[in-house]
């Protein structure tokens, strides 16, 4: 942040009143009478420059749960819009659709925001959660079945209990179908109405795609059954609605094993170190099945030699270790001295990206004078660096506090600094401070009144701290009592999330995926590829454990829904050559039926290559602010990687 945006941003927030002009119309219910709009805070943080009401705003939409007969049961999307930095913005927002399914991403709204910002100089952002997804799931989660279990899902040692009880996902599926939810109607077509009816009611009649994960299937899905006003589309981790992505579990990582193998051949150094690297992989797989490969003294499982390939995947935020994969494997079929292999090891596959010791190592031939000088820049580097950490976590912890003191009020987060308090002696007693936590978690499926917090507060708290409790409880306004039920809800999000989440993938995949996979769809397409044995060991316990899941679901499969989307709106398709989760091939396999699309593999990039590689941002930009321009190879050439020879080639043969 410079002087400037600082002080704006100080006058807007200390002004009292913001300047709403922008959002008037979503603040009146939005522009479609059919998907009512009603605004509300947007998740924390909205990041250091954010002014809520003025250039980004938060909120519901209304939709029906089945768009096919629109007169039946409704369900929320919680949105948030952030207004292009441009004066003179183009009409067409990129709308991001996230992966998942059910994954969602407003609880990471700041870290979304700031992935598509390059977008932002001459567009607006729109994002939601989808329905059964992050804030937008409330109405397809179990809270009774959770809080049944909120011991177990916290990690809560229990004793006793009813063995022949269903388990928890038994309960939760039980629970959601005995609710009243139309679980048929949550899937991707439905998603694919609510996306054309979000940019409508937000009021844009053309608007852009950018989906990742599930949410490029979603984005194929609105180019087929959805496409008015659609007017380009970028899918970045692409799982067409083609592609039995179950039955394809081992897929992706197979894909990325053959991309590695195939680029030590095709680099002339990396050949000549480590030529026939794909036999050496079967050899060193088999070594360490034998266990006849020790590493700092104890046998190197099998399971290690696949997750060299897996881990890659989720590391966006520090470097390689691609260049160490071809002399590891090489040693690691040797079994014997593996220095790659140790150092690969003693960094827990955790490389970090350039730094001061990057800097350091560089200035070998420099004069003493020149390193002081780098020295002292490197250091106001840092030091600003912080500055400016610091003042964005200022700038939150103010907004934060005007937030409480202008629209909520105090007496939410009093109430919860003295739940804090009152807890402490409970820990002496585990039973008694097993009791509060389920007790508490149970409000979650509550109204918000002030009767039930009274009651939690007279049922479980000592005598002493009741009266200051209660106090603060008949004080709270009526705002105030919802905070105070938002703040159980937030309380319990990270030790329900992962349940969640799973749910919530199961609500789409069991539904809509199933009959169309199977566990001998699995077996057959694991069984028939080269490195079988290696994928196995990644894929073989999730694939069974999807597929008993499944059984619990009733399938609802749609005619057509698996065909191969046609399509001629302008597309760029991407996928990254470490990708495990879809695999690099894929891009290419949708790109055959879209008339007007573009195909490209990024290397040293994961899961949404958007999120490893600036040039891909670049790329994306260049594309939605022309979609009948031609993009070149320049990324995928410039994001190759070099590869590492190890000291102890040309010294006779690691065998």
């Amino acid at each position: 942040m410079n002087y400037d945006q600082i002080i704006a941003l100080l006058i807007g927030l200390a002004g009292g009143d913001v300047d709403t002009a922008a959002f008037d119309a979503l603040i009146k219910g939005g522009y479609e009478p059919a998907y009512p709009v009603e605004i509300q805070a947007c998740p924390r943080p909205i990041g250091p420059l954010e002014i809520e009401g003025e250039t980004i705003i938060c909120g519901t939409v209304s939709v029906p749960e089945n768009h096919d007969a629109p007169g039946g049961n409704r369900t929320k999307l919680v949105f948030t819009v952030l207004k292009s930095h441009s004066m003179y913005p183009e009409p067409d927002p990129l709308v991001h659709l996230h992966g998942g399914p059910g994954g969602g991403l407003l609880e990471g709204l700041e870290g979304f925001a700031g992935l598509f910002e390059a977008w932002r100089a001459n567009r607006d952002i729109v994002m939601f959660d989808q329905r059964a997804a992050g804030l937008s799931g409330r109405s397809t989660v179990c809270f009774n079945a959770m809080t049944a279990n909120i011991l177990e899902l916290a990690g809560v040692p229990t004793e006793g209990g009813d063995e022949n009880a269903p388990d928890m996902m038994t309960q939760c599926v039980t629970e959601l179908k005995e609710s009243g939810v139309g679980l048929e109607h949550y899937n991707t077509y439905q998603n694919a109405l609510d996306v054309r009816a979000v940019t409508r009611t937000l009021g844009y009649s053309t608007y852009n795609l950018y989906g990742i994960s599930y949410g490029t299937k979603l984005s194929l899905e609105v180019m087929r059954s959805a496409p008015e006003g659609l007017r380009a589309v970028i899918i970045d981790g692409v799982a067409s609605p083609a592609i039995r992505l179950y039955d394809t579990l081992a897929v992706p990582q197979h894909e990325a094993i053959e991309i590695l193998l195939d680029q030590c051949r095709d680099n002339e150094a990396c050949n000549a170190a480590y030529p026939d690297l794909g036999q050496k992989l079967h050899d060193a797989f088999d070594m360490a099945a034998a266990g006849k490969v020790v590493l700092n003294g104890k046998p190197l499982p099998p399971v290690a030699l696949s997750a060299l390939f897996t881990t890659r995947n989720g590391q966006f935020r520090i470097g390689s270790y691609t260049k160490y994969l071809p002399a590891a494997i090489y040693e690691i079929a040797a079994g014997k001295e593996m220095p790659t292999v140790e150092l690969i090891s003693s960094k827990n596959l955790t490389f970090p990206k350039l730094g001061a010791d990057d800097v350091r190592a560089r200035t070998r031939l420099l004069t003493d004078d020149q390193k002081r000088i780098i020295e002292v820049a490197m250091h106001e580097a840092g030091a600003a660096r912080e500055a400016n950490r610091a003042l964005e976590l200022t700038v939150d912890e103010l907004k934060d506090t005007l937030r409480r003191h202008r629209e909520l009020g105090p007496l939410a987060s009093m109430f919860d600094q003295e739940l804090l308090r009152a807890s402490g002696p409970l820990l002496t007693d585990v039973e008694k401070a097993k009791a509060v936590i389920v007790a508490y978690a149970a409000l979650q499926t509550a109204t918000p009144s002030k009767e039930l917090l009274r009651g939690f507060v007279s049922g479980h708290f000592a005598e002493e701290y009741q009266s200051r409790l209660l106090a603060i409880i008949d004080a709270m306004s009526d705002t105030e009592v919802v905070e105070a039920f938002e703040m159980v809800h937030r309380a319990f999000a990270k030790t329900e999330h992962d349940f969640v989440t799973n749910g919530h993938l199961f609500v789409y995949a069991c539904q809509e995926d199933v009959p169309y996979n199977s566990p001998e769809g699995y077996d057959k397409l694991t069984s028939e590829m080269e490195y079988e044995k290696i994928v196995r060991l990644q894929w073989d316990g999730a694939a069974k454990g999807f597929f008993e899941i499944c059984k619990l679901f009733d399938p609802h499969p749609r005619p057509g829904f698996h065909d191969r989307v046609v399509s001629d709106i302008p597309t760029l398709a991407i996928g990254s050559t470490w990708d495990i989760q879809t695999a690099p091939s894929w891009p290419f396999h949708a790109a055959e039926t879209l008339s007007n699309s573009q195909a490209f593999l990024i290397h040293e990039a994961g899961h949404g290559a958007v999120v490893y590689q600036p040039c891909v941002v670049d790329m994306g930009v260049a594309f939605i602010n022309n979609p009948t321009r031609k993009l070149d190879n320049s990324c995928p050439e410039s994001t190759k990687p070099d590869f590492y020879i190890a000291p102890w080639v040309g010294k006779g043969e690691k065998q």
